[in-house]
């Protein structure tokens, strides 16, 4: 790696994560299910103090509903986000991630990571198979499934990991996963 080189060289850590924008700026929630005013900030001071930057993925769900999360009455967001247009956009979505991580990756940086959100987040929720933490159930949001899926078809291992942050006890043992990988 070209980073931290020696003294007086370029000071970046060359290390980040990918992680979902309501982490980062919890506005992006969906009304009423935001767990803080602004950001998780346990997750932003980890990363912070261990120097590992971070890449904003934009919300599926604005990207793809609209901020309103414009859906049939009586349906769902996740039903919604399974409608054919709302998949074609989540996968350009999981498109463009997947090029900006292939880009990362191909400057020599190390991608330790893709954050996504709640167990029961329909466009970001992560679900691991027991096998292998690049490999998402069914469980999954939406979008996390079809950006696993567009980076094993380009043949890149990233791990996800959501951070339950609407739970404590699963963000203190999401965090203390987070601490194991980076470290």
């Amino acid at each position: 790696m070209w980073f931290r080189a020696g003294p007086g060289k370029d000071p970046r850590s060359g290390r980040l994560v990918f992680l979902i924008e309501c982490l980062l700026n919890q506005n992006a929630r969906d009304r009423g299910a935001a767990e803080r005013p602004a950001v998780t900030q346990e997750i932003v001071d980890l990363l912070c103090h261990a120097e590992i930057g971070m890449v904003q993925i934009p919300c599926p769900e604005i990207a793809c509903l609209g901020f309103e999360r414009h859906r049939q009455a009586g349906s769902t967001i996740r039903q919604a986000l399974e409608a054919p247009s709302a998949v074609s956009c989540c996968q350009q979505l999981a498109v463009t991630t997947a090029d900006r991580i292939k880009c990362y990756l191909e400057q020599g940086y190390e991608v330790l990571a893709v954050l996504g959100g709640n167990q029961e987040s329909p466009g970001c929720a992560v679900h691991v198979s027991n096998s292998e933490e690049s490999r998402l159930t069914d469980k999954s949001g939406v979008f996390m499934r079809e950006l696993a899926d567009e980076l094993a078809r380009r043949g890149l291992q990233i791990d996800f990991h959501g951070m339950r942050d609407a739970d404590p006890g699963l963000l203190q043992e999401d965090l203390e996963w987070l601490r194991k990988r980076i470290s």
